[in-house]
């Protein structure tokens, strides 16, 4: 998931992705259902663009009536209309046609319980008042009169609010016969307003030439429907009707699949020619854009990259805009801590740059110009202590160093030196050219248990030769294993975290990293050797996994896990299931009564080695993809837990 996240195509691609957007995309959405499919599916396309046709259809009517009926009510329900004789009333109606002449009211008139007309207001023009008058006396008591002819009308008839009469608006039906004339079917197709009484509008005379099931399912019910029917010359007829809200009409559809079949491989042509013109430009601007674009940001990458003095297999793929703002980034930083640390020595050793920052201290880079050597200059910070407490604070350190470089082991760092410095006490040690255990963990997210065996016996091999000489680490995680580029895999920081413990007076509370601290030392029992090894159970666990085994959304959660929460099977979250023995030995790690872990780091290594061996396995390091930026490590920091009380 989070290599996902990290995913950036090239500029390239991205260009081609936002050309094929604009041109491709409205295309493909009008084309979807006609490019490649069968004569089945072109019957589906088609009753499905009958079925929208007959539903938009529908809704233009339902509103068009809608919006009249809703004037003629509001005109009835007028106080003025209680005097439909009076001046007043007269202005009103007039007032009233003149507002709704945009909405296509060619009259207004107040008629008497008999139908007597007793007041009307009409627009002027010969035209206008021979379609009044035919709509004004159509018979019928309808709420709604469709009168056809080459300009249809409707008239619209509401009760007076004080009764003793109706209101009958009269309208332009203009927006009827657009509302259902079939363009988007084709010429072939039919669609027509019908209602109880036959067709009202349309492109068809009568129903006499639809289907007669289609018509009694269209008029009879108040669902949507699309259809095959069978004429009564065995031809295929494709349909569809929608009810018009508000009323007895319904839209009808029909269409011989002939036709359907003609008009659906004509559109799936167009579409196709007009996917392939849409494509062939795309290639075209897309080849413009290489020539003048995204080529000259390559070469300013690949001359940026080389000044820099960056590997081409450290910078993220595909993302120029990415590579190069992150090139000039480190320019920028190895410009300013290159002027910051030329001059600054801690003894007899030069900076050369600053690694990182924890919360031991912080690490750089060093050269021993005396021995002619590079080494990682780790300044732990001691605090504001008191002088003889800062003294034997050093003195400790410098004991445990001696007896760390005395280990001489290939799986331990190897120190050289130990300073004192106003700032605070630093420690000269091998530099392990690679990265650490965490962050090719954030890389990979976890590790076949191929990789995980040869790599946990390196670990129970530098820890067997640390408690062999009274050492406990106290912080094994995977920040603290480095893991060289020459193949080599050496645990850090031994002794470190019992100094950092030692500086600083808190009671009631461990040093250490939540997640890797042993139940023991979480209350209160102290850390030893089986406490380190609790930690590489943990270590194991989360390279097989891909997540640690005591987990929560801070500290205290953390905490509490570790000391009462379950250890999830090992088996069903390893892809490809996970050997008995190996998933029997991390359980026997993350025992929470210390007694139950095995005897010691020696029993480990021998068990993890029966295992290589068995299996002929050896370390070998694959780190695959770089981290896009430091921010997006979040190392696991040590730090100060409270313990029960």
């Amino acid at each position: 998931m989070r290599k996902l996240l990290r995913f950036r195509p090239g500029l390239l691609p991205r260009v081609a992705l936002a050309l094929a957007a604009v041109g491709l995309l409205p295309v493909g959405i009008a084309s979807f259902g006609l490019v490649d499919v069968n004569r089945e599916a072109i019957f589906d396309q088609v009753l499905q663009t009958h079925s929208v046709a007959a539903l938009t259809a529908a809704a233009r009517v339902g509103a068009f009536l809608e919006t009249r009926r809703a004037l003629a009510a509001g005109a009835a329900a007028h106080p003025a209309l209680a005097d439909p004789g009076s001046l007043e009333a007269q202005t009103m109606l007039a007032d009233s046609l003149a507002a709704w002449v945009d909405l296509g009211a060619l009259a207004v008139a107040v008629v008497d319980e008999s139908g007597a007309e007793v007041i009307r207001a009409q627009l002027k023009g010969e035209e206008a008042r021979s379609r009044v008058e035919a709509a004004l006396r159509a018979p019928g008591k309808d709420e709604v009169v469709v009168v056809r002819g080459t300009s249809p009308s409707l008239r619209f008839e509401t009760p007076l609010a004080g009764g003793g009469g109706s209101l009958r608006l009269v309208a332009d039906g203009a927006p009827l016969v657009d509302a259902v004339r079939p363009t988007e079917l084709g010429d072939q197709a039919d669609l027509v307003l019908a209602g109880p009484q036959g067709v009202i509008l349309g492109s068809a005379p009568s129903l006499a030439g639809f289907p007669p099931e289609l018509a009694r399912n269209a008029l009879s019910g108040r669902v949507a429907g699309a259809v095959r029917y069978q004429d009564p010359e065995g031809r295929m007829i494709l349909g569809a009707y929608a009810p018009v809200e508000g009323s007895a009409w319904s839209v009808i559809s029909r269409q011989p699949t002939v036709v359907a079949e003609a008009v659906a491989y004509r559109m799936r042509r167009q579409a196709l020619l007009a996917i392939g013109a849409a494509l062939l430009l795309i290639l075209l601007l897309s080849a413009l854009a290489w020539a003048s674009l995204v080529r000259p940001i390559r070469e300013l990458v690949r001359a940026q990259r080389e000044l820099a003095g960056i590997r081409a297999d450290t910078l993220e793929k595909g993302d120029e805009i990415q590579t190069l703002r992150s090139i000039f980034e480190v320019l920028r930083r190895s410009l300013a801590e290159r002027r910051a640390l030329d001059d600054v020595f801690l003894g007899r050793y030069q900076i050369v740059e600053h690694l990182g920052t924890g919360a031991m201290g912080s690490v750089f880079r060093g050269w021993d110009p005396k021995l002619q050597r590079p080494v990682a200059l780790k300044m732990v910070r001691l605090g504001e202590v008191l002088e003889d407490k800062r003294r034997t604070l050093v003195e400790n350190l410098l004991k445990e160093a001696v007896t760390v470089a005395r280990l001489n082991h290939p799986n331990v760092v190897a120190v050289y030196d130990l300073e004192d410095s106003p700032e605070g006490a630093f420690v000269a040690m091998e530099l392990v050219e690679g990265p650490s255990l965490e962050s090719l963990l954030w890389r990979r997210e976890r590790l076949p248990p191929e990789a995980v065996i040869p790599l946990g016996v390196a670990i129970a091999r530098g820890l067997a030769a640390a408690h062999a000489r009274g050492i406990v680490h106290r912080d094994v995680k995977p920040g603290n294993v480095l893991l060289g580029r020459d193949g080599s895999i050496k645990v850090s920081d031994f002794g470190i975290a019992d100094l950092i413990a030692s500086a600083t007076e808190k009671k009631d509370s461990v040093f250490g990293t939540p997640g890797y601290l042993p139940p023991e030392a979480l209350q209160g029992a102290g850390h030893a050797p089986a406490g380190d090894l609790f930690a590489l159970g943990v270590i194991l666990y989360e390279c097989l996994t891909g997540t640690r085994p005591f987990v929560g959304r801070n500290v205290a959660e953390v905490a509490r896990a570790t000391l009462f929460s379950p250890v999830r099977p090992l088996a069903r979250q390893v892809p490809g299931g996970l050997s008995t023995d190996l998933e029997t030995l991390v359980l026997r790690l993350l025992d929470r009564k210390p007694g139950n872990r095995p005897t010691d780091a020696v029993e480990v290594a021998a068990e993890l080695e029966r295992m290589a061996a068995g299996r002929g396995l050896r370390w070998m390091l694959d780190e695959g993809g770089e981290i896009e930026s430091l921010a997006e490590l979040v190392p696991s920091v040590s730090q100060w837990v409270e313990t029960p009380t």
